[in-house]
């Protein structure tokens, strides 16, 4: 066993560690007045039928979908970076969120009933992130050519920009309440979520996540330059496409229901890949252990620093992610 697997082996017992403890801290927190000894009591089944409402009706199912969205992005995060050899490239860089994000901006403009339809809202969100993403892949790709992976991040770049230039115009037509629906989903909230989001979101997060790690091969050739991978038999076009969507479909399940959630597929592939290495078989696991424990966190303490008001998760995530972001660029200028 070599160093990096002996560090991987340890990182990952103490990140489970972590999310279990943030996970009793993110059950433990909320309106209602709850010891942990209480809790106990009702996670062992002897709790009222208000106490049980509450631990697991509104609070465990918050945290679980807090789980999911972040192992869900960070390990999209993770693919896009792969794919196109750029390690600042994110969903919301490649122009996924944008697409998502738009998607549901129409459903609720045209729409009164966007909000009571469980299927309907992930569904429309997928399909924008999805034709997004054959969008960029379409205006990136040369016939006879291996696909530019500085193309397709200057296309997501463009293609985000102009999006969001036409979200701005249908906006300020919202009505007050359509208005708060899109820029609460704009920013990132899993408030409200449901045990039907999770039983929708769980198969899609470990069907998806099992495939990655099962072509884990493919993945760290596609890391290589293009000449590498060709010469060690990968057809990059094709490669490239297959898990782009792959991660399109990962991501904008994610965005579907968490709304955009911006920096967690940045952060979490970059620590990951600094504590063991770039290997697909160490990276995807801690990364989707990484995600979890700081979307997790990250909406801990939105409820917790401004009790008993709310911070939307996507204002704290952006102000642990931007400094981030920073550092890395300035990491990468030096």
């Amino acid at each position: 066993m070599n160093v990096l697997q002996k560090r991987f082996y340890l990182y990952s017992a103490v990140f489970i560690v972590l999310i279990a403890v943030m996970f009793v801290l993110h059950l433990g927190t909320g309106f209602a007045d709850l010891s942990y000894v209480d809790l106990a009591r009702i996670l062992l089944g002897g709790g009222t039928a208000e106490e049980n409402m509450t631990v697991f009706d509104f609070r465990m199912v918050r945290s679980v979908l807090a789980l999911l969205i972040g192992a869900g992005l960070a390990l999209a995060g993770l693919i896009f970076q792969t794919i196109s050899r750029n390690e600042l490239a994110s969903p919301g860089l490649l122009g996924v969120n944008a697409g998502a994000g738009f998607g549901v901006l129409l459903l609720i403009y045209f729409s009164d009933t966007a909000s009571s339809s469980l299927w309907l809202q992930p569904l429309v969100a997928t399909s924008g992130a999805a034709l997004a993403a054959v969008f960029i892949y379409r205006m990136s790709y040369e016939k006879g050519k291996n696909l530019s992976t500085y193309t397709l991040v200057l296309m997501g770049i463009s293609l985000t920009a102009g999006i969001h230039a036409i979200e701005m115009m249908l906006i300020v037509r919202l009505s007050q309440e359509k208005f708060s629906q899109v820029n609460t989903w704009i920013i990132g909230s899993i408030f409200g979520g449901t045990w039907e989001h999770v039983a929708l979101l769980l198969p899609i997060i470990l069907l998806l996540a099992a495939f990655f790690y099962l072509r884990q091969t493919d993945l760290d050739v596609l890391a290589l330059s293009d000449e590498t991978a060709i010469g060690l038999g990968v057809p990059l076009n094709r490669a490239r496409f297959l898990y782009l969507m792959a991660a399109v479909a990962l991501a904008a399940s994610c965005v579907a229901i968490g709304g955009s959630i911006g920096f967690v597929g940045l952060l979490c592939p970059h620590i990951a890949r600094r504590l063991v290495g770039v290997q697909h078989a160490r990276s995807i696991p801690l990364t989707v252990l990484i995600g979890a424990l700081l979307v997790v966190s990250a909406d801990w303490v939105g409820r917790v620093i401004i009790a008993p008001d709310e911070m939307l998760l996507g204002i704290v995530i952006a102000l642990i992610g931007a400094p981030y972001f920073l550092f890395v660029l300035a990491r990468a200028k030096a």
